[in-house]
């Protein structure tokens, strides 16, 4: 199936527009996740933010105390409560290539409590949602729960 193009305001750069150094990140996103991400595409007309935010991400959500895949349904949660279909299939994308099932998938964009988590995961989606729904002050009682 071939891809529909979408217009842009900005244009989304290809890997032969860009320099040797964002090239590399691309080839990098490439062998990771099979695409490069619009948003990296958008970055790429300003160098240093899109290496920046490439190395930010990947320390985001790589494995760490919290495996990348968690950390990716985390985002997936995010996404559904902002009611993004870009950034909902990006991080579900991921999710699924970092070792996330589809069952934990489907269950981060939608009823969590009722997904194939422990209750210390759930802790993690019962977060996103506090600090989506009540802002900055949601951070305390997160912390407390």
């Amino acid at each position: 199936m071939a891809e529909k193009a979408v217009a842009t305001r900005i244009p989304l750069l290809e890997r032969d527009q860009v320099s040797p150094e964002i090239a590399a990140v691309y080839d990098a996103l490439l062998q990771q996740r099979g695409v490069v991400p619009n948003m990296f595409k958008t970055l790429a007309h300003t160098p240093g933010l899109a290496l920046g935010i490439a190395g930010f991400l990947k320390s985001l959500l790589g494995d760490s105390a919290l495996p990348g895949w968690y950390k990716e349904l985390i985002a997936t949660r995010t996404s559904s409560l902002h009611d993004s279909q870009y950034a909902i299939s990006a991080h579900a994308l991921s999710a699924r290539q970092k070792g996330a099932t589809e069952e934990q998938i489907a269950a981060a964009k939608g009823d969590f409590a009722a997904g194939p988590f422990t209750d210390a995961e759930k802790l993690g989606f019962v977060c996103a949602e506090r600090l989506h729904r009540s802002g900055a002050s949601s951070m305390t009682t997160c912390l407390q729960s």
